[in-house]
């Protein structure tokens, strides 16, 4: 499972009732929710989305919606793919309302950008959705010795494409 974390400041506010909506989040194993579990500041944008599989995520103003230029956090789970996958690239949206349920204009879609930091000693593992399958390139065992009753020292070489904890 990836935690995502998800942090958005609009250059308007987002009345209760304003949509943000995240595209692009392709892969996820995550079946379609319309009652996804998020965290928001403040509740801001709810304490759930609607998650369909198809890597969209539906977040709704709530709790007196956003403020311009105040970042809200959203963060959600996500399980990843079960393969090799590169992050795909994120979208974001919104169509705000006045708070009385009419709209008033979007917030047009924008790619967001990611840290693209290395996790667990993976190149740019800290993008959404990307995935490695935790594999060693090298697996070998040797012996010091076949003569019995001598004292055999093994030998065993290990690279794996992770960090691997202590």
């Amino acid at each position: 499972t990836s935690i995502l974390t998800i942090t958005l400041t609009a250059n308007y506010d987002l009345a209760n009732g304003s949509t943000v909506t995240i595209s692009g989040l392709t892969g996820s194993q995550t079946i379609s929710d319309s009652s996804l579990a998020v965290t928001s500041t403040s509740n801001l944008l709810g304490t759930k989305g609607d998650w369909t599989q198809t890597g969209e995520l539906v977040l709704t103003a709530a709790s007196g919606g956003t403020t311009s230029g105040t970042a809200c956090e959203v963060t959600f789970n996500l399980t990843n793919t079960a393969s090799d996958q590169p992050s795909p690239t994120v979208n974001v949206f919104s169509a705000m309302e006045d708070g009385s349920g009419v709209g008033i204009g979007s917030i047009a879609q924008a790619v967001m950008t990611t840290l693209g930091t290395p996790l667990y000693g993976v190149a740019n593992g800290s993008r959404p959705l990307e995935v490695l399958v935790p594999s060693f390139g090298v697996k070998s065992i040797e012996q010091s010795t076949p003569v019995s009753g001598a004292t055999n020292i093994l030998t065993i070489t290990l690279t794996a494409n992770y960090d691997l904890a202590n």
